[in-house]
């Protein structure tokens, strides 16, 4: 992958954390029920996007990494 597209990604996926964790986008999942480990949907929501961004995060240093130490950027 090259390092522009794994950096539009890592952009356009914080771009929509940032849409669906604050109002409006949160609105369809603001509820309570059901429970997710013991935590109610809205945050297991929120805990979701958060964990997901770092999986994103490591996944462009790997990528960074590699174009810096490959010599390709």
């Amino acid at each position: 992958m090259s390092l522009r597209t794994a950096r539009t990604l890592a952009i356009a996926y914080h771009l929509a954390m940032a849409f669906f964790v604050t109002w409006p986008g949160m609105i369809p999942f603001a509820r309570i029920r059901p429970l997710v480990l013991g935590l109610p949907f809205s945050m297991a929501w929120i805990a979701g996007w958060i964990v997901g961004s770092v999986v994103v995060l490591v996944l462009l240093d790997r990528v960074e990494r590699a174009h810096r130490d490959g010599g390709d950027g």
